[in-house]
């Protein structure tokens, strides 16, 4: 959790500087990049990623290991050669010509996320979890260094992509340099008929997760890439600040609670069948130091936001007030809400997520203006993560 505090108080604290190096358009733009890209990424591991810390034997999952980062390889070639015949297509449905030059960046994004993601499960799986912090402190600092440096040099809003794929590859090169030298004869070989009966074993992630990471991207970025359709790109921008801004604290502490409750609950499951103690655990934990800065939050948000982002981002501010109960939600099911992996029913996921998207696209024609939808979607969250606690409480056995 320090090594994650440290990595989220980076990007927060360089903020008020990009945001005025950076215009809300030019945040917007950037916005629709990354819901372009996070559609895409979906597939840049088919999920097996997932698998990784489950079999009882390392030799097995570092086989998954290959597999995911072959996927990676595979993926990333199929979307490059996809964006080089369709790109005049693309940009022609989102209605926007300014990203053309970008998706070229979109390949590059798909395979070092693959690779992160597998090397980041085995980091997991072998309890590594100082270097999984210090790897957060690498990605968010040389993230947001560069581009900060950009926006110095006038790159515009590229400078934001530039930036973020900087700090992806720094971080991806330190763990491959790690992972080869624990494990450099076993990466070597690879045996066609170990990986194929692996696809099969643990097929239900791609058969179930797939569909349910794209409905889950979907409802997290589907808002950026309307805002900039139905309404203007600035508001898309005021939307995306908002989400980074009021994603740090739950990435800060609940992504790390969920590093260390993901192996305790699949160790639990595996032995016992049940994960209730753990599951109990982390949820009074995340409750406790929650309650308090949420509601504190709450009555000054707005006037933080213009303190520390300038007065053209107030909107912004307004969007993180509406928020904020839904957000505090979800730091406290994100980690619990684990245990649908770690008990293989992948299909409740897909079942809920379908619920989620939907209420997320409704949410634009409920409502006639920006700030309409921001509270549709408000609620929409709240009722999603309520189910989400309520499925995984169960598969937990706690009831």
């Amino acid at each position: 959790m320090t090594g994650t505090t440290i990595a989220q108080a980076f990007p927060i604290a360089i903020s008020p500087i990009l945001t005025r190096l950076y215009t809300p358009e030019e945040f917007g733009l950037f916005s629709l990049y990354v819901g372009l890209s996070s559609f895409l990424l979906v597939f840049a591991t088919a999920k097996y990623e997932l698998a990784i810390i489950l079999p009882v034997k390392d030799s097995e999952a570092l086989e998954i290991v290959k597999l995911t980062c072959i996927i990676s390889v595979l993926a990333s070639i199929f979307i490059f050669l996809t964006i080089l015949i369709f790109n005049n297509d693309i940009c022609n449905i989102l209605g926007n010509q300014e990203i053309k030059k970008w998706l070229y960046f979109i390949p590059i994004s798909t395979f070092i996320t693959g690779i992160y993601r597998a090397l980041n499960y085995w980091f997991n799986r072998k309890k590594d979890f100082k270097r999984l912090a210090a790897n957060r402190i690498i990605q968010s600092s040389s993230t947001g260094s560069f581009q900060a440096i950009s926006g110095f040099l006038g790159f515009s809003g590229i400078g934001l992509l530039f930036g973020s794929i900087i700090g992806q590859f720094i971080t991806v090169i330190s763990l491959i340099i790690k992972v080869f030298k624990q494990n450099k004869k076993e990466l070597y070989i690879i045996k066609i008929n170990n990986l194929r009966n692996l696809m099969i074993r643990y097929s239900n992630f791609p058969k179930y997760d797939l569909p349910t990471s794209l409905l889950s991207v979907g409802s997290t970025h589907a808002p950026n890439i309307l805002f900039t359709a139905i309404f203007s790109s600035s508001f898309s921008g005021f939307y995306y600040l908002t989400q980074r801004v009021l994603q740090a604290p739950i990435t800060l502490i609940s992504t790390s609670v969920l590093d260390v409750f993901k192996e305790e609950a699949a160790r639990s499951y595996r032995e016992t069948g049940q994960a209730k103690e753990i599951y109990l655990k982390t949820f009074k934990w995340l409750l406790l130091i929650s309650l308090i800065p949420s509601i504190v939050l709450f009555f000054f948000i707005e006037d933080l936001f213009v303190f520390f982002f300038g007065p053209e981002w107030v909107q912004a501010g307004t969007y993180a007030k509406i928020l904020l109960p839904s957000l505090t939600i979800k730091f406290l099911v994100n980690p619990l809400s684990f245990m649908i992996y770690v008990a293989e029913k992948q299909k409740w996921n897909l079942f809920i997520m379908i619920f989620l998207v939907s209420g997320m696209i409704m949410s634009f024609y409920l409502a006639d203006n920006p700030k309409g939808v921001v509270e549709f979607i408000s609620i929409t969250l709240i009722i999603y993560y309520i189910i989400h606690l309520f499925i995984s409480a169960k598969l937990a056995k706690v009831f």
